[in-house]
Formats: C-alpha cells, structure tokens, sequence
C-alpha cells in the first residue's frame, strides 16, 4: 500500500472551513476514479523537533490531507490526471488557495529478515 500526505496550509484571506471541505469532495470523488482506498483530512495539533527531552516546538504546516493508494501506479494516474487540462481547473484552485505545500510519500518498511538454517 502506498500513502501519500498532502501537508499545506490555507492561504491568508481564503476562508478555511469552506476551502478545506470543497477540497475533501472534490478529492474524495475524483481520486475515487483512479482507485483511490481511502482518504483522510487531518488537523495538525503540534511537531517537536529533536528528543522528547531537549526538542523544540516546531510550527508544521495546518492540514494534512492523506490518501492511501493499492499501489504506485493507479497513484500516478490521478496525478497524470491533475496535471491533464481536465485536472486544470481543480489544480488552479488547490494550489492558488495554499501556501506551504509539502507532499510525502511512503509506504510499509520491510524488515528484513535473518537467514537462518531452520
């Protein structure tokens, strides 16, 4: 399984309540399409940066919108998909109502294992 995160914040003068519930629709419907599982838009509360005893809070951008994709392939669809002239529009209004945009993308570590003679 592949998850990618969307990390961003709402730009200064775009109402936000509004923004983040029209992105979540139009997400949920269009990645839907390309075989999208889930997805998941959450509030971040605070980060640390460094240990638990000497780190510092650090400011993280707001909102991360998380999709969680079968695999790489369906995953690059959609983004062919949004940067096609059909995606135009979608990605006009996404990217011209967010500032500090971070995208991060993973998937589950393999542990591997010992060889061994039984």
């Amino acid at each position: 399984m592949l998850r990618i995160i969307h990390a961003y914040d709402v730009k200064p003068g775009v109402v936000e309540q509004p923004f983040v519930e029209w992105l979540d629709a139009q997400l949920d419907q269009i990645t839907k399409r390309f075989g999208c599982l889930e997805r998941k838009t959450w509030v971040f509360l605070d980060g640390v940066r460094g240990d638990y005893e000497k780190g510092k809070a650090e400011r993280r951008p707001k909102y991360l919108n998380e999709a969680f994709w079968p695999d790489q392939e369906r995953a690059d669809r959609f983004r062919q998909w949004l940067l096609s002239p059909e995606g135009k529009e979608l990605r006009r209004q996404w990217f011209d109502s967010i500032v500090n945009h971070t995208v991060l993308r993973y998937t589950e570590a393999a542990v591997p294992r010992p060889v061994t003679d039984d």
